[in-house]
């Protein structure tokens, strides 16, 4: 016998990477059902033939990792965290409820986001607390716990909620509204840990969560919908030469939010720059105070913040800095020195925060490669991007960034600071005092002075 295994045009895919990652996907499902219809007689004796369950593994049903540090993917997501994505027609499968039970990982944030894969934007999804653990089972993003706790979570297409709800009473529901065609379900870890909590482990020390469809009216499980190509891998950006980037003053803005696969628990602070090889690049802000245990979540002024650079050019992330690994006080003010690569005195900028950090002083340094080449071989230049990122950040905190106004990003004529029409809730120095950030450019030599 021989087997053909699948060979896809490498110039259907955006890039090198998607392809790779598509490739080894697709053949190792055509592999591992090679080795079902080969093994499996007895099961296939077992099943009926419309729409009959095969088994899986958990985890094969997801894509590969998307790793926010992987330098694939656009629209500035975070290095510090993991991606899966699980992407079907429900054009076709309307008729079925997706169910999908596992372990609560181990990580600061995890989350199911449900986004119409047409357009890539939010239709969806629920927060790791939300989660209703299954009978006997503890929620660890609720209290502080060394039991696995476990859950179920359904997708259930929205003209069979109702029904559904009623004949099976279950919890954490996600809806696919009316008229989505191509669901894109994601699974997002922030700081991903193995069970001792002290070991980075891809996969926050857990399976990924084993997906099944069930007929919403008997409750048995069918056939799942084929795991098709999601359209989140062909991000796509638009470059901008903003007047703004040779200012001397860098201010941050709400960022609006995203129409491309967004977290709609996360809000976030942009600004954004020419950096030359002859600056240096200094902003300082008290961060949002993060609580140690879960015990403190609810209520808390954010889960997460980070700090984000992202190439201006193909809105991809480079450097990052969260606040497990930044150097900061809480309460306090905390200095971020960005300088380039290339800068003929970066080794005097260098020691210069190193002398401060052993002084006691909450600076930090990120180092920006304006030469490095991204995976289309064009460099990154001097136009950065910068993300203040908070997860779940709490409005009724009186700092919040989420009680901030967006300015409009560029629309041809105009550029955020010329859309600012209310200072007081749209520049975040103004609207947030010291816990807003706000950048200035310095030559190296008025720094390093």
């Amino acid at each position: 016998m021989s087997f053909l295994f699948l060979n896809f045009r490498y110039d259907c895919f955006p890039d090198k990477a998607t392809y790779n990652h598509y490739y080894s996907l697709m053949n190792k499902k055509i592999f591992t059902a090679l080795i079902v219809f080969m093994s499996g007689i007895a099961f296939m004796s077992s099943c009926s033939e419309d729409d009959s369950p095969r088994p899986v593994e958990p985890g094969s049903q997801w894509s590969a990792t998307v790793k926010g540090n992987g330098e694939v993917i656009g629209a500035y997501p975070d290095l510090y965290s993991n991606y899966w994505e699980y992407t079907y027609d429900i054009s076709r499968h309307g008729d079925k409820v997706l169910r999908f039970t596992g372990e609560f990982p181990h990580c600061r944030y995890f989350s199911f986001s449900v986004y119409d894969d047409e357009n890539g934007s939010a239709i969806g999804g629920i927060d790791d607390a939300a989660i209703e653990p299954d009978n006997g089972s503890e929620n660890p993003f609720r209290i502080s716990t060394t039991k696995t706790g476990r859950f179920t979570v359904y997708l259930v297409p929205e003209n069979l909620a109702e029904d559904f709800k009623k004949k099976f009473a279950p919890e954490n529901i996600c809806i696919v509204k009316d008229g989505v065609r191509k669901a894109c379900v994601m699974v997002r870890q922030y700081l991903g840990t193995d069970a001792t909590g002290t070991n980075h482990d891809e996969y926050g020390g857990v399976e990924l969560p084993l997906i099944t469809a069930i007929n919403p009216t008997t409750g048995k499980e069918v056939e799942l919908p084929e795991h098709i190509v999601s359209n989140v891998y062909s991000a796509t950006s638009n470059v901008y030469i903003l007047k703004s980037d040779e200012l001397r003053e860098v201010p941050f803005f709400l960022a609006p939010v995203s129409k491309y696969y967004p977290n709609n628990s996360t809000a976030y602070l942009y600004a954004r720059t020419r950096l030359r090889s002859d600056s240096v690049l200094t902003f300082s802000f008290i961060p949002a105070p993060i609580p140690q245990k879960a015990e403190n979540y609810s209520g808390a002024a954010a889960r997460y913040w980070s700090i984000c650079l992202g190439s201006a050019a193909d809105t991809r992330s480079y450097d990052s800095l969260c606040d497990r690994n930044a150097n900061w006080t809480d309460g306090e003010k905390a200095e971020f020195v960005i300088c380039l690569k290339n800068n003929p005195r970066l080794a005097e900028v260098k020691a210069k925060v190193e002398s401060q950090q052993k002084a006691g002083k909450n600076v930090n340094i990120m180092i920006w490669d304006s030469e490095k080449l991204n995976i289309d071989g064009k460099p990154l230049s001097e136009y950065i991007a910068f993300m203040y990122r908070n997860i779940l950040p709490n409005p009724a905190w009186e700092y919040s960034i989420s009680n901030m106004i967006p300015t409009e990003y560029y629309d041809g004529v105009k550029e955020p600071i010329d859309h600012v029409t209310n200072p007081q809730k749209q520049i975040a120095n103004i609207a947030l005092g010291d816990y807003g950030p706000s950048g200035i450019k310095l030559s190296t030599e008025e720094y390093l002075r």
